[in-house]
């Protein structure tokens, strides 16, 4: 093999291991985004659990005995609508995480490819903000 074919194999060797390794730092920050998501989610699900039981503390104190049964089922409505929001939060950390499976086994059958449309939306992203600070530029 001559010294020119296997500088242009290492070359291409090169640019498939760079792609992977961007590919790869791509799905670890969306896994890492749809972690702190679900964290954010969880967390703001908790807080309004928190400030409708108080909410709700308070509405039983103030308010006629009679109206304690549509203050029970506030509060299992609520819970009902926490426990969705968490659902939905376990389904997105879900769908990132197989996305982020999904792009690996990606990167790793068609490396080429994957390399080519890791370059060909960072091109779209850089005319994308190139586009838009000109806009602002424009208008101000």
């Amino acid at each position: 093999m001559s010294t020119k074919v296997k500088t242009t194999m290492d070359n291409a060797q090169d640019m498939i291991d760079a792609g992977v390794d961007t590919a790869q730092q791509a799905v670890a920050r969306t896994a890492d985004r749809a972690d702190e998501l679900l964290s954010e989610s969880r967390r703001t699900a908790a807080e309004a659990e928190a400030s409708i039981q108080a909410g709700l503390r308070q509405v039983r104190d103030a308010v006629p005995v009679h109206l304690n049964r549509a203050a029970h089922r506030a509060e299992d409505l609520a819970r009902a609508g926490i426990d969705k929001a968490r659902a939905a939060g376990t389904v997105v950390a879900n769908k990132a995480h197989e996305v982020g499976e999904r792009t690996t086994d990606y990167v790793r059958q068609e490396p080429a490819k994957a390399l080519l449309m890791a370059a060909a939306a960072g091109a779209a992203a850089t005319l994308l903000v190139t586009w838009a600070a000109r806009r602002r530029a424009e208008r101000y």
